[in-house]
């Protein structure tokens, strides 16, 4: 069981990534589904496999009511994918139909099954560890596959592609990769008790990886992401460690600014046009979803426009299922974040889903779409999973 949770966790989110740079790198970008539709398929069955196992504790979960309620939201959204294919019929899908449904059952159905159904005080370090591994992994990839492109004027990752035509990374989700893992190894380093230095080396490593796939990436959610993380960090704190942890700010401040000089990575220059190239055009594909769902405001119109989606988790549930879909995935998502904080009070060695959730939270605000928002299910399903020992009412 140990093995299968640390499996999963590591192939989330930043372990899925690492098979696609290896593909990338040997040219076989045209096979990248023959890596990542059995991936997804043997993940689904280990996931399978672990909801079998403790099908006990998940159905005496006392927040399992709220999964009804999921699995609605997510046949309708099924039912809008096939009115999206079959009646509007415009080349409305970015993708065969089928795909948005297989997809949503693998990245975020099955898998938050799966996290709600374990006892998630036993196997939180697993967790915790196989996010951290996964962002390792990926961090050594992008460093032997693209580390010679710091400090080459490249900026952004993507920009090789259109000087060279090479297939490379997406570099959003070098960027998340990168701050997700960043954040969990500072949070390892300040709460919880470590005696090993070759585990503290390991955690300090990782943490330079994970800040050359954020300088590769270039993005501006991704900084939004630490910003949002950061006032956390001080609440959960211990009152010692919350000067430490601003210490380490105020010094690591002029050492970053630095790097991102040195780098050629153009995050400051992404972030001083925002307001010209209006967030890369998410700002028209916002105020497109906006008018699509104001014409179909109780049950949504199309999944897509246009084979687009509006890079914005929240509009995009509008536009496709309206208010009767936010409705019913709203206070999931909110019994989340407030449970979520709840439980860090209490034992801050849980924040650390809290700032998965946070990540997600911000990745899926500005690009992804719902149907892989796995860093938004299955951070809420960690912490509905977990049973506190005592005050049990939060």
């Amino acid at each position: 069981m140990k093995k299968a949770i640390f499996l999963i966790s590591f192939f989330s989110f930043s372990g899925y990534y690492v098979g696609l740079a290896m593909l990338f790198s040997l040219g076989l970008t045209s096979y990248s589904r023959f890596y990542s539709v059995p991936l997804r398929i043997i993940l689904a069955v280990v996931m399978i496999y672990i909801i079998r196992k403790n099908i006990d504790n998940l159905l005496s979960n006392k927040f399992f009511k709220y999964y009804p309620i999921f699995i609605i939201f997510w046949a309708f959204y099924f039912f809008k994918v096939v009115y999206t294919e079959s009646i509007v019929f415009d080349g409305s899908l970015g993708r065969a139909w089928y795909e948005y449904i297989f997809y949503s059952i693998t990245f975020v159905i099955i898998p938050a099954t799966a996290f709600l159904s374990i006892p998630f005080e036993k196997f939180k370090d697993t967790i915790l560890n196989g996010f951290i591994a996964s962002g390792f992994v990926l961090g050594l990839a992008c460093l032997y596959l693209y580390g010679n492109l710091l400090g080459s004027g490249i900026g952004r990752l993507n920009m090789i592609t259109y000087q060279t035509g090479e297939t490379v990374l997406n570099p959003l989700s070098i960027s998340y990769s990168g701050v997700l893992t960043l954040t969990l190894c500072v949070y390892k380093l300040f709460f919880t008790k470590m005696n090993s230095k070759y585990e503290k080396s390991f955690l300090y490593i990782t943490i330079l990886l994970s800040f050359v796939m954020f300088l590769l990436g270039s993005s501006r959610g991704s900084v939004i992401a630490i910003i949002l993380s950061i006032p956390f960090f001080i609440i959960f704190s211990e009152t010692k460690n919350k000067f430490k942890f601003i210490a380490v700010i105020t010094i690591s401040i002029p050492l970053i600014i630095l790097a991102i000089k040195v780098s050629g990575s153009s995050i400051f220059e992404r972030i001083g046009n925002t307001s010209e190239d209006k967030g890369g055009g998410r700002e028209v594909l916002w105020s497109n979803a906006l008018n699509h769902f104001l014409e179909h405001p109780f049950f949504g119109g199309r999944i897509e426009i246009g084979g687009i989606y509006p890079h914005n988790f929240i509009i995009e549930t509008l536009m496709a299922t309206g208010l009767l879909g936010i409705s019913l995935i709203m206070p999931i998502i909110i019994k989340g974040l407030y449970r979520g904080y709840k439980i860090s009070s209490i034992d801050n060695t849980n924040f650390f889903i809290l700032l998965i959730l946070i990540n997600g939270l911000t990745q899926f605000s500005f690009s992804g779409a719902i149907w892989t928002s796995n860093l938004i299910f299955t951070p809420i399903a960690f912490i509905l999973a977990y049973r506190p020992q005592v005050n049990n009412k939060i």
